[in-house]
């Protein structure tokens, strides 16, 4: 009689769903691998058969989150007729006064790389391939004449700069200001960054 056994990149992708989840609910430093065994009712040995350490298991988790998150923008500005609207459509996804999940991720993620060189690495490297998504989108805005922007990768890194700042304050400080207000400032600040109306950035 054969065993029913699950292919190994799907066991994967749910172990590190399940890391993600945990990490989201309770932090990095307090998880435990059987924290996310548990989750998928398998034993804590299936978890360090596909990552031996508790570090790897992390860092391929934010990795994972992270790819899923660029994929997951890169579908919803696919079919963006302009430049505008594809910014305006990551920024209304991206945007932590929605109040985003993964902004609790990357959160934890800066609290572990405080302290843990190999979290610094990883989200160093994550981070970046966020403001190159950003800047290409800021680019082909200039290029097409749409947006005003000398240094367009300067601009994406001082509007994920802001971001990352109204990220705290909503996500860590949730009752410092009102969602709506903070969104407004941000559009504004983010407008005159590319030579726009804040309106502009506005969702109808």
């Amino acid at each position: 009689m054969t065993r029913n056994r699950k292919d190994a990149g799907l066991r994967r992708g749910e172990i590190l769903r399940a890391t993600v989840a945990q990490i989201e609910k309770q932090g990095i430093h307090p998880l435990r691998i059987s924290d996310v065994a548990g989750d998928l009712a398998v034993s804590p040995a299936l978890v360090i058969y596909h990552f031996r350490t508790k570090e790897a298991l992390i860092s391929a988790a934010f990795t994972w989150a992270v790819q899923r998150d660029l994929d997951r923008l890169a579908h919803l500005t696919a079919g963006s007729a302009t430049a505008l609207d594809r910014l305006t459509t990551a920024l209304d996804w991206y945007a932590p006064t929605k109040g985003a999940k993964g902004w609790t991720l990357w959160i934890e993620g800066w609290a572990a790389a405080l302290r843990e060189p190999a979290m610094r690495t990883v989200g160093r490297e994550l981070d970046l391939r966020w403001k190159e998504a950003l800047t290409a989108i800021i680019q082909e805005g200039v290029d097409l004449g749409e947006f005003t922007a000398d240094d367009p990768s300067g601009a994406a890194w001082r509007i994920t700069a802001l971001l990352d700042g109204v990220a705290v304050q909503t996500v860590v400080h949730r009752e410092t200001r009102d969602r709506e207000q903070t969104a407004a400032w941000a559009r504004q600040i983010i407008a005159r960054e590319l030579g726009l109306r804040a309106a502009a950035l506005e969702r109808a």
